[in-house]
């Protein structure tokens, strides 16, 4: 987040999760299809929307980045 006249502030989003040996699931783009998520057995490809937007590297960003514009 850059305002002007104060210092430029950045956030990270992560989730965890290892490579598949071959690509599994409909749905995402990119690396959805080989990214398994850590926990879940699952690769983002075979995650709903709904499931895939509460832990995606970019919900974890947007969740911090609204705590950072509270304070």
């Amino acid at each position: 987040v850059s305002i002007p006249g104060e210092e430029t502030k950045t956030v990270e989003g992560h989730v965890e999760g290892y490579i598949a040996e071959e690509s599994r699931g409909e749905y995402g783009f990119g690396y959805d299809p080989i990214f398994i998520v850590k926990d879940k057995d699952k690769t983002m490809a075979e995650l709903t929307s709904d499931e895939k937007n509460k832990i995606s590297h970019r919900a974890d960003a947007l969740k911090k980045l609204a705590k950072l514009l509270e304070a």
